[in-house]
């Protein structure tokens, strides 16, 4: 499928083509040898651990959660740093996105619920 992209420019004109299949890449396929990769997943593990994230529905709202919390530290830094200006609507809303999964995951840290002491010997007899 070919599709033309007219440019403000009137005599410059763009034919990009879309690829017939798509490719979906994930975090479980990130080179681990970049640092970055690495941080973001030891983040994910941490929000994992302290909400005590067992199914896969929260697993995935803890990814989206420091992917959010990356771009608002980059946009902050680029600010303080003047290396760019803050899009405030843009941070506003990534803002609001992120205390919409965090609500969703539960704001306060969780314990993991531990059975009896008897039931964990029994458990460890069988």
């Amino acid at each position: 499928m070919t599709t033309t992209i007219e440019r403000s420019r009137p005599n410059k004109v763009i034919d990009k083509t879309l690829p017939t299949r798509f490719a979906p890449k994930f975090w479980a396929d990130a080179d681990r040898r970049v640092a970055l990769v690495r941080e973001i997943e030891s983040r994910v593990e941490r929000m994992k651990n302290d909400t005590g994230s067992e199914s896969y529905a929260k697993e995935i709202l803890c990814e989206r959660a420091i992917f959010i919390v990356s771009l608002l530290e980059t946009s902050e830094r680029d600010a303080i740093e003047g290396i760019k200006e803050l899009d405030v609507g843009s941070y506003v809303q990534s803002c609001n996105a992120l205390l919409g999964i965090l609500k969703s995951l539960g704001l306060e840290r969780q314990v993991k619920k531990l059975g009896s002491l008897a039931a964990y010997v029994e458990e460890r007899r069988t």
